[in-house]
């Protein structure tokens, strides 16, 4: 025997030495990879020997699929066990799991050595074999025995978990793990608790399963909990609420580029959605998949099916390697658990999911069609009107899918949150139509498309809703910057008339029909595209004319629509870390403007994830023609003279993460006061440049609290003329209790600036320094009835201060019925309005109300009856008068024109808008509804005489919420039913 013979011969016989003894004993002990091949195991093992805490071992398991070699800790209890799981997992063991009956090495009692598969001894002259490589598809596609079936395709060395592979499978999605074929395949139980962060092992097992077919991945999931303490609530589709739930996500790029997520929580509600790098969530992508959930006597389980041919996926002649992440969270202690270890204050989470194989998956063609039939009346109007068309999705291969939609429903069975909105500033509203969803993730050109902070733990972007305390509802949200913004698509049209004309100002607002709209996605090699093109009806407004004699006629204004086109392309490197180049064209054509935009985006991530690199450089070109004299337009000229614009900026994003729990970020624009994105974008303004530094940390179990988060800011932004105009330094704390109770505080200090926005056009002027505070709390959510409260204080700009108070309370009796109430009221002194004439402002003193309701009755988990309602109400009396005067920096007091005819108060002013929706919705099979919906909504403004001091409403809210109810401008009753054919 040669030397090298033996070598290999000794570690063999100590394994058949352990497997013999381990077969009298059973133990916990904690599993770090499992093998087809001896080699493969000892070579692990002797990988893990620096580390001699583990007390890494090799048995070998018998079982139908015939015998594998697992990598095992020494013999510890359960706790041990789960903790050597975690400390694996953290070290980059990404198959770690836990084992409840592993063989001990220490037998129970003395017993007969019996070698059930001896080592054969190696000759001496026979040459010494190479050493095979431990790939994980090798193993995955090892010769299974006809006779038992498929082989169980374990974890391999390099931590790639295989999943095992089935021709057809006879499994009823219900909830029930009770069909045999889970009892056949492998389970993991591999979580660490990832929020808070400790990556401590969880107090409860999460086993989990997977199989796929040629038509989709299964998973089963049993998690392991007392039934007291579960807490199943159903809710609307994609809500985050702190309820039991368990979530996947998938990356099936296979690179950390793209991805889904899918949800399924306690009761049956789900939440899904798509995922791109680093961690950039949405919710806004609905999924045709099913799943379903049960309770049993020791916790609950889980069954998911997900079709392959609802996902994007490169195409591959190899075995596809993608990625995934699984979460669960126990609500009652408000803790999720994630399996690979990635916690939401770390660097990386794309780029870091534990691989999974799947090998021969090719999604098949898909065909969908989603046609609708809806009929709405209209009871202001006394008019009846009805709507079919239908959309179509196309995917003939896994990398290519066509959509298109004629006559397409973009009728809202949703209500837009109400917001008052008295700034020169626009208000953003997201995207619910479902054509322009699928598949936009290609159009979103950096991590500022995102509509609210990319998530953290919970691996699908809800952490923040879904925390264990409760937070008082605000109306603020935040204000992305995008180069495409599809709700521009079918808006508000562009319309000339004549000053003779009268149009109510909520008519010019509604939106546009649209004829049709089509969108090409794809993938060749590591270059994706998108090309969408959507064309506007002529749109149609009712309005009045008065002649010279002052007979009023009733009339309409008839315009053009609009045509839009977009095109995106991105090429991207996944090599150690990311690179990435992109551009993004779009196009609005009309007859009175034309717009066009150029972006090109690049972004980088290092090979250990700590720092990303996001920048987006822009240039716009606008066209349109002026008004004229005596006739008026909507969506009027960057420049009366009509002359072309062209404007330029972009924007810098650095994110820093210097160790867990500690995150550096560094946001630097420059915007030319010719920039316009706006006529198919989202910029809240141009004609500036700056930034803004943030530094944010996150410490658990430190001054006796669950968790300490503080966040830091410092930003300051100036126009082009070197004023500067958003200034501030931050600061907010937020105290995490034990009872998962939690206090927050903020502090914010805005030093003087300019103010050159709300003059609309008419100059600029300084405000002076002001300074507020806050403070919050809020409850556990987990209990039936949770609240919260909130008080602030703000300086205003001339001088005084405003006050808010705002109170909330979640009353969850049943997990079928819920009821969620937030008020929020604010009082001001010395509050600044713009009043038009050419520069003139006023203070106002002012009170606002805003109550907000939400109340659900599930029938069953796809049955739905809902009632929201909002209401902002403003009761606001004159103080002073203001004026900008040329050559002046501050505002000037300026006196009423003695031939005006105006006395005092004659600015005093009210608002009332108001929606309110009663939504029954049936899912009668997924991604197809029937909706049956009533709307009454209005938007009343000074509809007082307010040039009589005693018109101002005196029983305070009461009446200017009663003629909100009494005199709405919307009274629609809508029946909606959509279905989906195909797949």
């Amino acid at each position: 025997m040669t030397n090298n013979n033996a070598a290999r011969l000794l570690p063999a016989l100590g394994i058949a030495i352990t497997l013999a003894v381990a077969q009298h004993g059973f133990g916990a002990a904690a599993v770090f990879g499992s093998f087809q091949r001896v080699e493969n195991a000892e070579r692990l093992r002797a990988e893990m020997a620096i580390e001699p805490d583990f007390g890494a071992r090799v048995v070998a398991v018998t079982g139908n699929n015939g015998r594998v070699y697992r990598v095992v800790s020494a013999d510890v209890d359960e706790a041990q066990a789960r903790a050597l799981v975690a400390r694996a997992s953290a070290l980059g063991i990404t198959g770690a799991w836990y084992w409840a009956e592993a063989p001990m090495a220490t037998p129970v009692q003395p017993a007969r050595l019996d070698i059930e598969a001896p080592v054969q001894a190696i000759a001496a002259d026979e040459p010494a074999a190479p050493e095979p490589a431990p790939a994980a598809i090798e193993a995955a596609q090892a010769a299974p025995d006809p006779d038992v079936g498929p082989a169980l395709r374990l974890a391999s060395a390099d931590g790639v978990v295989v999943v095992p592979r089935y021709e057809a499978v006879d499994i009823a999605i219900d909830g029930h793990l009770d069909e045999p074929i889970w009892n056949d395949l492998p389970g993991h139980d591999n979580m660490v608790v990832v929020d808070p962060d400790t990556l401590a092992a969880p107090r409860f097992r999460t086993v989990t399963r997977f199989l796929y077919t040629d038509r989709g991945l299964y998973v089963g999931v049993w998690n392991e909990q007392p039934p007291d303490t579960l807490i199943a609530r159903l809710s609307s589709r994609d809500e985050s609420i702190n309820r039991d739930g368990w979530t996947l996500t998938l990356d099936t790029s296979g690179e950390g580029l793209y991805g889904y997520w899918f949800g399924v929580n306690l009761g049956g509600s789900v939440r899904d959605g798509k995922v791109a790098p680093e961690r950039n969530f949405s919710r806004e992508w609905d999924g045709p998949w099913d799943s379903a959930t049960t309770a049993t006597a020791d916790g609950w389980s889980a069954e998911l099916f997900l079709p392959w041919s609802m996902m994007t996926m490169p195409q591959t002649d190899a075995d596809r390697v993608m990625g995934f992440y699984a979460s669960r969270k126990v609500a009652y202690i408000d803790e999720r658990w994630g399996w690979p270890a990635l916690p939401f204050t770390g660097a990386r989470f794309m780029s870091a999911l534990q691989p999974i194989a799947v090998a021969d998956v090719v999604p098949k063609k898909q065909f969908e069609v989603f046609p609708y039939a809806a009929t709405s009346f209209d009871n202001r109007n006394r008019s009846e009107t009805y709507s079919a068309g239908a959309d179509l999705f196309w995917r003939p291969s896994s990398n290519f899918q066509v959509t298109a939609a004629a006559l397409p429903d973009f009728g809202a069975v949703e209500s837009d949150d109400v917001v008052i909105n008295l700034t020169a500033r626009e208000t953003y509203f997201p995207e619910k139509r479902l054509f322009f969803l699928e598949g936009g993730e290609i159009f979103a050109t950096s991590g500022r498309s995102a509509t609210s902070p990319s998530g953290g733990g919970s691996g699908d972007g809800m952490r923040s809703n879904s925390a264990g305390s409760r937070r008082t509802r605000s109306a603020f949200q935040r204000t992305p910057s995008s180069v495409l913004n599809t709700r521009r698509i079918g808006g508000a049209p562009i319309l000339l008339y004549s000053d003779e004309v009268d149009v109510e100002g909520h008519l010019l607002s509604e939106p546009t029909e649209l004829l049709g709209a089509a969108k090409i996605t794809g993938q060749t090699g590591s270059v994706r595209y998108g090309v969408l093109t959507a064309f506007e009806d002529d749109p149609r407004v009712q309005a009045t004319r008065t002649d010279s004699a002052g007979v009023t006629t009733d009339t309409a204004i008839t315009g053009v629509g609009r045509n839009f086109g977009v095109a995106r392309f991105l090429y991207e490197n996944a090599g150690p870390g990311r690179q990435a180049v992109g551009y993004i064209g779009t196009h609005v054509d009309h007859p009175l403007r034309r717009a066009t935009v150029h972006g090109v985006d690049a972004g980088y991530l290092s090979p250990d994830g700590k720092l990303r690199v996001e920048l987006q450089g822009l240039a716009s070109d606008v066209r349109c023609t002026p008004a004229g004299d005596g006739m008026s337009r909507t969506h009027a000229c960057p420049d009366e003279s009509g002359d072309r614009l062209r404007g330029y900026g972009g924007w810098a994003d650095f994110y820093y993460t210097q160790r867990q729990g500690v995150q550096h970020v560094v946001r630097l624009d420059y915007f030319d006061e010719a920039l316009n994105i706006n006529d198919l974008g989202f910029l809240e303004r141009n004609n500036q440049y700056g930034g803004v530094y943030g530094l944010s940390m996150i410490q658990t179990n430190v001054l006796r609290l669950r968790s300490f988060g503080t966040s830091f800011a410092a930003a300051h932004w100036l126009n082009l003329d070197g004023r500067n105009t958003r200034t501030g330094v931050f600061l907010m704390n937020t105290f995490t209790l034990h009872n998962r109770n939690e206090l927050r505080t903020a502090l914010r200090y805005f030093p003087a600036r300019w103010e050159d926005l709300e003059s609309r056009g008419n100059g600029a002027y300084r405000v002076g320094a002001r300074s507020a505070v806050e403070i919050a709390l809020g409850t556990d959510t987990s209990k039936p009835i949770s609240w919260s409260a909130q008080l602030a204080t703000l300086g205003e700009e001339l001088g005084g201060s405003g006050h808010t108070f705002g109170v909330g309370v979640t009353f969850k009796p049943l997990d079928r019925f819920s009821i969620d109430l937030d008020i929020n009221y604010r009082d001001r002194d010395g509050w600044l309005r713009y009043v038009g004439n050419d520069g003139d402002f006023a203070t106002f003193e002012a009170s606002d109300l805003q109550p907000r309701l939400a109340t659900d009755l599930f029938i069953t988990a796809r049955q739905q009856l809902r009632l929201t309602m909002q209401w902002a109400g403003i009761r606001a009396k004159e103080q002073e008068l203001y004026r900008i005067v040329d050559g002046v920096d501050r505002l000037q007091p300026r006196l009423r024109e003695a031939d005006d005819g105006a006395g005092a108060g004659a600015e005093d002013f009210t608002i009332s808008q108001l929606t309110a929706q009663l939504r029954y919705r049936w899912q009668i099979a997924p991604l197809s509804d029937l909706f049956v919906v009533y709307t009454r909504g209005s938007n009343l403004a000074n509809a007082y005489d307010l040039d009589d001091p005693l018109a101002m409403p005196r029983d305070g809210f009461g009446e200017l919420y009663r003629d909100a109810f009494t005199e709405p401008l919307i009274d629609l009753f809508v029946v909606k039913l959509r279905y989906r054919f195909g797949g």
